[in-house]
């Protein structure tokens, strides 16, 4: 596809819109440009390269995470899911957190771009679905520690991690409560983003998840739902799966991206939890193939699931770069047809 043109632009995607943004890691981050709520550090940590040879660099973010990756993946901006080694995290002990929290102001100037009104008055008039990002507890408390760090701070120090989640939903919630009081109508979906699982289950168990991280979550969905936002999609690689429970426990009522890879299976989890919104769950390997591989694969699951309503069907991950473009191309044709819309690619 041509360089100079977004693949929402190539493929015709529907328009959608975001109402906040955060940095993401390793990533440049200018909060000076946004048209969202910035839900990122204010000031941000100061973009520092520590080290660089032909082959690598050693960097610190804007969200104070040092790092080690490939030059090539990096040189020209993120080329993609580049893999990189973390060298150190902001937060140690108690003292660095509360360092951290002062970047945490929820009425810090900058938290709500110049063209607000401007904002606003589109939103009203929009005939597109809208959003809310939001970093979960363990995302949150992730990017501060470090998951090592994190997971022996459960034991460890149980103290400091309960602080971090509890500050996660304090701060996201106060940041955005004038958005959500001034957005109308409100906003239609929310996603908060974890990944807390990898191909044989979840990073921590239920159980750890229900002790730390069942009352964040609640308030920050009960907040939600005051304000009139009834979808609420946890957003998690790999296999979720016995995490699932807690999140439905928690008001969570949506799923992404099902990964296949993962032994994720968006039927089975249709015909267990009929009222569970279902993202993704189309196995990104087989669009590598052909297309009469790629029909088995999808007609193996959508129809199905769109007969039982509640089910976007997607990719469940990003498409890796031996897709060829014909693939993809013929995979949104097919899923178009299913869900009775007109084939634009």
């Amino acid at each position: 596809m041509p360089a100079d043109v977004s693949p929402g632009d190539y493929f015709k995607f529907d328009k959608a819109g975001g109402i906040s943004s955060y940095p993401g890691t390793g990533l440049e981050w200018h909060p000076e440009n946004l048209r969202s709520v910035n839900l990122g550090p204010i000031p941000p940590f100061e973009e520092k390269i520590l080290e660089q040879t032909d082959r690598y660099r050693v960097w610190i973010d804007n969200l104070g995470i040092k790092q080690r990756g490939f030059r090539a993946d990096w040189d020209d901006g993120w080329s993609g899911f580049a893999t990189r080694e973390f060298l150190e995290f902001p937060v140690k002990n108690k003292e660095d957190f509360q360092k951290v929290k002062e970047r945490y102001d929820p009425k810090s100037p900058g938290r709500y771009p110049q063209d607000w009104e401007e904002l606003k008055r589109a939103w009203k008039a929009r005939d597109y679905p809208l959003s809310i990002s939001l970093r979960g507890p363990f995302w949150w408390t992730r990017e501060m520690m470090g998951l090592h760090a994190m997971i022996k701070g459960f034991y460890l120090d149980p103290g400091l991690i309960h602080k971090i989640m509890d500050f996660c939903a304090e701060f996201q919630i106060e940041a955005l409560h004038k958005a959500l009081d001034e957005i109308i109508p409100s906003p239609d979906s929310a996603t908060i983003s974890e990944d807390m699982a990898y191909k044989w289950g979840p990073m921590i168990s239920p159980k750890m998840v229900r002790e730390f991280m069942l009352s964040p979550y609640k308030r920050i969905t009960g907040f939600l739902r005051d304000h009139s936002v009834d979808i609420i999609i946890v957003d998690s690689d790999g296999n979720m799966e016995p995490l699932i429970p807690v999140w439905l426990e928690a008001g969570i009522n949506g799923v992404s991206p099902c990964e296949v890879a993962a032994g994720m299976d968006p039927v089975a989890l249709r015909k267990q939890y009929p009222r569970l919104i279902i993202m993704g769950g189309i196995d990104k390997r087989e669009l590598a193939k052909d297309k009469k591989a790629i029909e088995r694969e999808v007609m193996a699951k959508v129809p199905y699931l769109i007969k039982t309503g509640g089910y976007f069907p997607g990719v469940d991950h990003g498409v890796p770069a031996d897709v060829p473009l014909e693939n993809f191309q013929y995979f949104l044709k097919l899923t178009r047809k299913l869900c009775g819309q007109p084939n634009i690619t």
